[in-house]
């Protein structure tokens, strides 16, 4: 019987994603434990007391809207890409 061996490109892009995921949590876990030490000494100004804080988006909206943006980017990158291998490879569809 013969074994399956698995794609080495599926194997690098997982084991990257594992990596990135993996330094995300030790980014996130540093950054709590600053947050709670600078939380102590310090104290924030109450947002409502900003001047034009109405008017500001929120981070959550500033990410959701970063997010959006780069995603149709590469959609569209990825949509230009297949139709740029179909232009060059004639006889075979993309």
């Amino acid at each position: 019987m013969a074994s399956k061996t698995a794609d080495p490109a599926t194997v690098f892009t997982d084991a990257f994603i594992a990596g990135v995921k993996q330094t995300q949590e030790l980014a996130f876990s540093g950054v709590t434990a600053w947050a709670e030490l600078a939380g102590k000494g310090f104290t924030m100004p109450e947002m409502g007391s900003l001047p034009f804080v109405d008017a500001m988006p929120t981070p959550q909206q500033m990410v959701e809207t970063t997010f959006g943006f780069a995603e149709e980017l590469l959609s569209t990158q990825k949509d230009f890409a297949i139709k740029l291998l179909g232009a060059v490879s004639p006889g075979k569809p993309a």
